[in-house]
């Protein structure tokens, strides 16, 4: 019974090393089309900065999303609404002289697709308690003292 067993073995063995070995070949794969190239978003740069001069930055953060039109991209600075769609935002934290005395706050700057055409928005965010801001999908470009 071994010595069957063994031969059967050897025989499948070399009906698998004998056959063609065209028949299990794929095919390859056509290569894919190369993404377009991602448009430059006009993010301002100093001292054309979109918050106003008594508003004090302390940190700045500078997001970007790598999806075409900003798809699946988002921030939001509460109490404000999500923006989605964003193809990159600029986030200062700082002091605001616009209350008594000065309180913390958040600046923003974004560039969005509504669907036809990037838009710019701006926004900020005033508090005496805890301010923050969530993006989903984006990457940090920059993260430190305000450029």
């Amino acid at each position: 019974m071994d010595n069957s067993s063994s031969v059967r073995v050897l025989l499948v063995l070399a009906m698998m090393a004998s056959w063609p070995a065209t028949t299990a070949s794929a095919q390859g794969r056509p290569p894919s089309p190369s993404a377009p190239a991602a448009p430059e978003i006009p993010i301002p740069q100093p001292p054309n900065q979109p918050y106003p001069p008594s508003f004090h930055p302390s940190f700045q953060w500078n997001y970007s999303c790598s999806r075409q039109n900003g798809a699946g991209c988002l921030i939001t600075c509460p109490p404000n609404a999500a923006v989605t769609s964003v193809a990159a935002a600029q986030v200062w934290l700082g002091t605001s002289e616009l209350a008594n005395p000065p309180a913390a706050a958040i600046y923003y700057y974004l560039v969005y697709f509504n669907g036809a055409e990037n838009l710019v928005a701006t926004g900020f965010a005033q508090s005496t308690r805890n301010l923050a801001c969530q993006t989903l999908g984006m990457k940090v470009s920059y993260s430190g003292p305000p450029k």
